[in-house]
């Protein structure tokens, strides 16, 4: 059972609980319907740039759209593009070599900045500059498919220090000015509109010397585990924003053929940037010259590079040596992971117009670096190493790739951080469980309350029961009482079932009965008158054939009335004559005389009423109009209760012939068990005119009924038991 406040403590925790779920869903269902996966750009099938050749990736620009292709960058967060300026014009060699140029002019969307330097490789010594504005910027070749972004920061250059644009993948937003909002970065837009699950991307150069060659690899929002093997190796973000990307490199082995080994990091471990704007791979000096005593290479002090020859470039084929870089978190220790470069990785090509060349030349990717700032694994080293970098985990891992023969893209999203805000606001899991929460808090404080309204309800019905029980002994205390008191005042044994005086014996109770007897005897003989129509036994049996030997004077019915008559009862003297009452017709009747116990009855009215109610009583029926039969029948219960070795029965006399009388049917008196005492009749039990009938003492039978003249004694007595009754 609930009280109206538990009930209403319930519905209210119910309601924001249901209100915060039907929230939490709602959001689940957003998130849901908007599930996004990793975005595949596809490689433009092409390999590009004057100091590679690389892999190449289409985008699309402008509006109408201008296709160009472009590396990809982790460095910049912008979309460069090389504009028509960069070629001589007509030079058509020159714009394919370029990845094909963008005109600003011809895009209606175009919307101009004004021109600022590019801000890459500055620790390279790169000091171009770029005319920025706002464009369209699509992923993949017209028709693809690929997500196509408005307004997106475009920087046209026409310098060759970087001989093809790039597309960039940092989500760092652009400013100009310091005044400026930044603007959002193509990687952030796509996550912003749900595009990509997350700001993070997978990229490997790919190559031209395995399977037949192997084109570069870019996912956006995820990795393709189909092209590297996993480790547990993760490097968390270095402080400094534009090199975020540091991994410690702890060594550099190589091995040729002949199983020739060379240290080729003799200083120890160092830290490098892992950057795929850059080409070649920047290390010390001195990891340098182990390098060249290694390989047999000559630097050029000219134009900085590992220039090969023909001849070297035999050699080097013949020793056919790898390169084993060592990487960890940290210069090290730690976990690491091996990444190995075939002597291939390094077999390269500088194409005019790189490094002043007049005709294409073979080099080794190796850089002379001045200082540390400048230590870089460029995208010669990314044709074996898969980079995954989680830009909102800021964290990233490098993975050796794999070559498999049938190789399978396989698409693996990276889903979005929870991490708080720099603000310190809550995320969106910080504020489910705030909701959470609440609602449980809620819930406990109502099943406290409820716990504790319960107890006190409880506790009500447990006291009610208690009464209930105190009340059902308490009248079960009077019921007992109350039968005590009516024991005690009517008493119960066998004395006070007998006497209504308390007190007194049975023998002064038969005095009392004696003397009452003689005074009504006294009084019978005051009223004299004949009554020889009624024949009262004094004792012994009464038989036709007496009747008819004349001992009993009175004349004989015919036999069909013959039978044993009913029982009546009269108070007089037993030493007196039968006296007779007036000359009715008697009819037939059945049974016998019940038998009387040797017994003083009852003489108090209330007593006779309140036995009728005691069952088996002669006495117990509500009227006194019973049939002869029920009161013979209950006379003999009766008398076998009360005295059960005595057996009376009445003697069947032969048929007399006499006048014919109809049988009376109704009582002349009613019997209260007694020995030898009668009580006077009552008006009920008046004989009507024509009908009699005979009484006789206990052990008496009657045999016949007789109707002769009522006598004067008899009237004498029947105006006797009148004034009696009165």
């Amino acid at each position: 059972m609930q009280t109206p406040t538990l009930s209403c403590l319930l519905w209210l925790s119910q309601y924001i609980a249901l209100g915060f779920a039907s929230k939490l869903a709602l959001v689940e269902r957003a998130s849901a319907s908007a599930v996004s996966t990793p975005i595949s750009v596809a490689p433009s099938q092409n390999w590009d740039g004057d100091d590679g050749p690389w892999s190449s990736f289409t985008i699309q620009v402008g509006t109408p759209i201008q296709d160009v292709r472009v590396f990809v960058s982790n460095e910049i967060s912008t979309t460069w593009v090389v504009v028509t300026e960069g070629c001589a014009v007509g030079d058509s060699t020159c714009e394919n070599g370029r990845g094909l140029l963008f005109n600003p002019n011809s895009s209606s969307t175009w919307s101009q900045y004004g021109f600022y330097g590019l801000g890459a490789e500055q620790n390279l010594g790169s000091t171009d500059s770029a005319r920025y504005g706002n464009d369209t910027v699509g992923l993949g070749i017209q028709g693809s498919g690929g997500p196509s972004l408005p307004d997106q920061v475009i920087g046209a250059f026409s310098a060759d220090d970087f001989y093809l644009g790039f597309f960039g993948v940092n989500p760092a937003s652009i400013n100009f000015t310091q005044q400026e909002q930044g603007k959002a970065s193509y990687m952030t837009t796509l996550k912003n509109q749900n595009l990509i699950p997350s700001l993070s991307f997978g990229y490997t150069a790919g190559n031209q010397y395995r399977l037949k060659q192997v084109l570069g690899s870019l996912t956006l929002g995820g990795v393709d585990t189909g092209r590297f093997t996993p480790n547990n190796l993760s490097i968390p973000f270095a402080p400094q924003e534009s090199r975020s990307l540091l991994v410690g490199i702890q060594s550099i082995e190589s091995v040729d053929q002949n199983g020739t080994t060379s240290n080729l990091l003799p200083g120890g471990g160092i830290t490098a940037f892992v950057d795929s704007t850059e080409a070649q791979i920047w290390l010390p000096v001195q990891a340098c010259q182990a390098f060249e005593t290694a390989f047999g290479l000559t630097y050029n002090d000219t134009n900085g590079f590992y220039l090969v020859d023909d001849a070297l470039h035999t050699q080097l084929e013949a020793q056919n040596a790898s390169v084993t870089f060592m990487l960890g978190s940290t210069t090290s220790g730690g976990e690491t992971v091996n990444i190995t470069l075939p002597y291939a990785s390094f077999d390269l090509l500088l194409t005019p117009p790189a490094a002043n060349l007049t005709s294409n030349t073979k080099y080794f990717p190796l850089r002379r670096a001045d200082n540390d700032s400048q230590y870089t694994l460029g995208r010669t080293f990314l044709q074996e190493a898969y980079l995954t970098v989680d830009w909102e985990r800021q964290n990233f891992s490098i993975s050796e790739c794999q070559f498999p023969e049938n190789m399978q893209q396989d698409l693996v999203a990276i889903q979005s951080s929870t991490a708080e805000t720099s603000s310190g606001g809550s995320s969106t899991g910080k504020t489910v469980g705030i909701a959470v929460g609440v609602v449980v808090a809620v819930l406990v404080i109502a099943a406290a309350i409820g716990a504790y309204l319960w107890k006190k309800h409880q506790a009500k019905i447990e006291s009610k029961k208690e009464e209930a029980e105190k009340a059902k002994m308490l009248n079960n205390d009077l019921e007992d009482q109350h039968r005590q008191g009516f024991k005690q005042e009517l008493g119960v044994d066998y004395e006070h079932q007998r006497f209504e005086v308390q007190g007194s014996t049975p023998e002064e109770a038969k005095a009392h009965a004696e003397a009452v007897q003689a005074q009504w005897i006294d009084e019978k003989a005051r009223y004299p008158g004949e009554r020889s129509g009624l024949a009262e036994v004094a004792g012994g049996d009464v038989s036709r054939s007496e009747i008819a030997a004349g001992d009993v004077s009175r004349p004989e019915l015919p036999s069909s009335q013959g039978g044993p008559l009913r029982p009546f009862h009269e108070l007089y003297d037993p030493s007196a004559p039968p006296v007779e009452l007036p000359g009715d017709s008697v009819g037939e009747m059945e049974g016998s005389i019940p038998a009387l116990s040797n017994q003083p009855s009852f003489s108090s009215s209330r007593r006779r009423s309140s036995n009728r109610n005691i069952p088996g009583s002669p006495l117990s029926q509500s009227s006194g109009r019973i049939s002869l039969a029920n009161r013979v029948s209950r006379g003999k219960r009766h008398s076998r209760d009360t005295n059960p070795n005595l057996h009376i029965t009445a003697p069947t006399p032969p048929p007399k012939e006499g006048p014919s009388f109809p049988p009376s049917v109704r009582p002349t008196s009613r019997r209260i068990p007694s020995s030898d005492i009668y009580s006077p009749l009552s008006n009920e039990d008046v004989v009507s005119p024509g009908n009699a009938g005979t009484a006789g003492r206990e052990g008496a039978s009657v045999s016949s009924p007789i109707s002769p003249p009522v006598p004067e004694a008899s009237q004498r007595g029947f105006w006797a038991r009148m004034i009696g009754k009165k």
